[in-house]
C-alpha cells in the first residue's frame, strides 16, 4: 500500500483565510486546555466548591 501522505503537494500554500481558522481553532483549544488544568489540576478543590456553592444557593 502506497503511502497517501507522499502525494501532499508540499509547494502549495495555505489560504490565509484557512490559516487563521485553523490558528484559532488550535488557540481555543488549548485555551480549553489550559482553564481544565488550572481548575482540575492544579485547584481540585476550587471544582467542589463552586458546585457546594451552587448546591447551597438552590
Amino acid at each position: 500500500m502506497e503511502n497517501p501522505f507522499k502525494k501532499i503537494i508540499t509547494n502549495e500554500k495555505l489560504p490565509d483565510k484557512i490559516r487563521a481558522r485553523v490558528l484559532d481553532d488550535i488557540n481555543m483549544i488549548k485555551l480549553a486546555l489550559d482553564l481544565t488544568d488550572l481548575l482540575v489540576v492544579k485547584y481540585p478543590d476550587t471544582i467542589g466548591n463552586v458546585i457546594k456553592n451552587k448546591n447551597n444557593n438552590n
